[in-house]
């Protein structure tokens, strides 16, 4: 848990990184969609299109690796709960890469676009639903303080668990019993010190006069360019051939 990069910004000047905010934030919801389809080919081509992404963003690979790994314990449980049921196993691996490739992808955004930009684009995209009295800004709002507070938790259960470490407490052997004793220790200082640090970003952005019914504008805004518009018609072009062959599947069973 501890060594994930999930919810970070890497800076940089890559490719991806210079992209419209709007526009990666689009190609992953419908990334996610196509995920739905079995097909082999629209799988390969989604785990295609991830690695090229992966690479373009510039971003260190050890870092995607790490994200993975520290995922293990919940793939090795899919994995067990496939053999108790006793699933096949091109079903067992198609889910696996799933998993790994949604990760991957949220990754290659979360890495590539700030918190401030990827707000930007939600309520951009979101804008329309204001007219039926959805709070738009409100709920983009908290998407990106649960994907800044991801790190910001981690990084304090890591000081708690040293700091507890140093009294003697032993998160890694004993019993059971005792290990969840040794985990209690370490929850409730975090909670308490989640919430103090929430309280301190209340107080910040409300010396800074921040209105959450107020018009804000933005410092940096992301030019909409051809390469996305490429990227979009790429992602769309693998969305329809999917619906495509799950159409002409139901036709053939019906």
């Amino acid at each position: 848990m501890f060594n994930t990069m999930i919810g970070k910004y890497f800076p940089g000047k890559s490719m991806i990184h210079n992209l419209n905010s709007k526009s990666k934030v689009i190609c992953l919801f419908i990334f996610l969609i196509t995920l739905f389809s079995n097909n082999y080919l629209v799988l390969s081509s989604l785990v295609f299109l991830t690695l090229i992404l992966m690479f373009l963003s510039e971003v260190p690979l050890s870092l995607y690796f790490k994200s993975i790994w520290s995922l293990r314990f919940f793939l090795i449980f899919i994995l067990i709960l496939s053999l108790i049921f006793k699933e096949s196993a091109i079903i067992l691996i198609i889910t696996l890469i799933k998993i790994i490739i949604v990760l991957i992808y949220t990754m290659i955004l979360t890495y590539t676009t700030s918190k401030s930009e990827l707000t930007s684009a939600l309520e951009s995209i979101f804008k329309p639903l204001e007219k039926i009295k959805v709070p738009v800004s409100k709920i983009a709002l908290i998407i990106t303080l649960a994907l800044r507070f991801i790190p910001t938790i981690f990084e304090q259960t890591e000081k708690i668990r040293k700091s507890q470490a140093s009294r003697g407490i032993d998160f890694f052997h004993g019993n059971l019993k005792e290990k969840i004793m040794a985990i209690k220790f370490l929850i409730v200082p975090t909670l308490i010190l989640t919430i103090n640090r929430s309280q301190l970003i209340a107080d910040a952005m409300e010396i800074r006069l921040y209105g959450i019914n107020s018009f804000r504008s933005n410092y940096r805004y992301s030019r909409w360019t051809n390469i996305d518009d490429t990227l979009i018609i790429i992602h769309l072009g693998i969305l329809v051939y999917a619906l495509i062959r799950m159409w002409l599947s139901w036709e053939i069973v019906f």
